[in-house]
């Protein structure tokens, strides 16, 4: 299951791009396990499976029943993100000895970038903005909805985990309300935060019964509540990001001088999207009061 990290460990001899998926990484905890594969053409179509065919008991000579699994067809495009850094080429020259002023522009240009990732893996809808990829709330089936329309509780947590529990759950994504809202439950009930060590993060995480919280406050708010999403993550059979192109994705070029200021150019890119493999991969907790 490659994830950025792998990927950023492959440039050695890029520094440059390396840093970029490193500070893509740092920025937030969801680069830590989401999983990448490479997609060689603009698009990839992929099937999601839809039925099972179960086998059933028979007797002595009877005909054996015959069936098939059903898959249903889906298609994720590679989308391009992309933004210019300008660098004033008097600051360049008389400001570079202390720190790299390009290398400064880059790397607040990369935070914005994984950002704007962030809020789209959300927020994201094709039928809204046909330049983007859709979210986690586009990719969801629609019977993976739970309504809770209620303050946070432990069970209604049990039940979204159970949702995708046939896959394994790999993650809660939560606003940092609900963060506050379940470190204040567990204190009424005298039991201290269950913190563990995750594979991917470097520290000790917040998890709910061995499941891992991760902050998204692009989750929207609305009356007072908002959604909490439970996730599988796989590039098998489950939620995954996709590339195009080599280095993760990840463009730096660089442009040259801007033709009506004293500046250099440096154009930062990242050809990227979205899939879900399969239905009980995403579920959502609809209304959880804040």
């Amino acid at each position: 299951m490659p994830l950025l990290r792998e990927e950023a460990e492959k440039l050695s001899n890029n520094e440059l791009e390396q840093g970029v998926i490193e500070t893509i990484i740092d920025r937030d905890d969801l680069f830590a396990i989401l999983p990448f594969f490479k997609v060689n053409s603009k698009a990839y179509l992929y099937n999601r499976e839809a039925t099972l065919s179960e086998a059933g008991f028979i007797d002595v000579n009877d005909v054996i029943p015959e069936g098939a699994a059903t898959f249903t067809e889906h298609t994720a495009k590679l989308r391009i993100m992309a933004g210019d850094v300008d660098v004033d080429k008097f600051l360049a020259t008389t400001m570079d000895d202390t720190n790299s002023q390009l290398a400064i522009q880059i790397r607040a240009k990369v935070k914005g970038l994984a950002r704007a990732f962030r809020r789209n893996l959300i927020q994201g809808d094709e039928t809204v903005n046909p330049k983007s990829f859709n979210g986690i709330a586009k990719l969801m089936a629609a019977d993976q909805n739970i309504a809770a329309n209620a303050s946070m509780t432990f069970s209604m947590l049990d039940e979204l985990v159970d949702a995708v529990k046939d896959l394994g759950a790999d993650c809660l994504m939560v606003r940092s309300e609900h963060l506050r809202a379940y470190r204040a439950l567990l204190r009424t009930v005298n039991a201290g935060p269950s913190e563990i060590m995750v594979e991917n993060f470097g520290r000790p995480m917040l998890t709910h019964n061995g499941i891992p919280f991760i902050v998204n406050d692009f989750i929207p708010v609305t009356d007072g509540a908002a959604p909490i999403y439970c996730l599988h993550m796989s590039e098998e059979n489950g939620l995954s990001g996709i590339y195009g192109g080599d280095n993760a994705g990840i463009v730096v070029e660089s442009i040259g001088t801007v033709q009506d200021k004293d500046a250099t150019r440096t154009r930062v890119k990242w050809y990227t999207g979205l899939v879900n493999k399969h239905d009980k991969a995403i579920a959502a907790l609809g209304g959880v009061k804040i």
